[in-house]
């Protein structure tokens, strides 16, 4: 809806049509600085109807929309990013080299047929030639129960010739086994 007001106040014509207001003063002479709506507005009702000095001027203005700022903004919605499909792969066991499933199945070998202790097979497979990063990996790729293995060959050597119970513990701590791996075995024989 669209209201015009026209006035006219002491010479000056005031046209407000939609938000958009227009004054106009109507003499002769010259023209002062320019002046705010504001200031313009006052100075019109100000202006004495007879008054021969007021200067001819025209000012435009237009008024800001009267529409209630928000205190918050309103929350944006945004559209959420697809998710990358998920492929079902079998996960997938690290690839091991020829030379690598070599000295797993010596170390298996040795230990099937004596007892070694973890250092013991390592430097078994170093003297087959494998390297020792190798022989590692394949020694500590196979689940050994060391003690077990103490055990047993805390046996062999009982089997073969005398031992005192330090003694033979000596013996196993220098084949390789940890002392109480060494304790644990010559436990289970003597």
């Amino acid at each position: 809806m669209r209201l015009i007001i026209a006035a006219a106040v002491g010479g000056v014509l005031v046209l407000c049509c939609g938000g958009v207001t227009i004054a106009a003063a109507v003499g002769g002479g010259d023209s002062p600085p320019a002046r705010s709506a504001a200031a313009e507005a006052t100075a019109a009702a100000s202006v004495p109807a007879e008054s021969p000095t007021a200067a001819p001027s025209v000012e435009i203005t237009t008024a800001a929309p009267t529409t209630p700022t928000p205190t918050t903004a309103a929350p944006t919605t945004t559209t959420p990013k697809p998710k990358p499909k998920a492929t079902t792969k079998a996960p997938t066991e690290p690839k091991v080299s020829v030379e690598q499933e070599n000295a797993i199945r010596a170390a298996s070998d040795y230990l099937r047929y004596q007892a070694f202790s973890r250092s013991g097979l390592i430097k078994q497979l170093e003297f087959e030639g494998y390297p020792r990063k190798i022989a590692t990996q394949a020694v500590d790729s196979l689940k050994v129960d060391y003690e077990k293995q103490a055990a047993k060959m805390a046996k062999d050597y009982l089997d073969n010739q005398p031992f005192s119970r330090s003694g033979l513990i000596k013996q196993l701590e220098f084949e390789g086994y940890t002392h109480a791996q060494a304790v644990y075995g010559v436990d289970q024989v003597m």
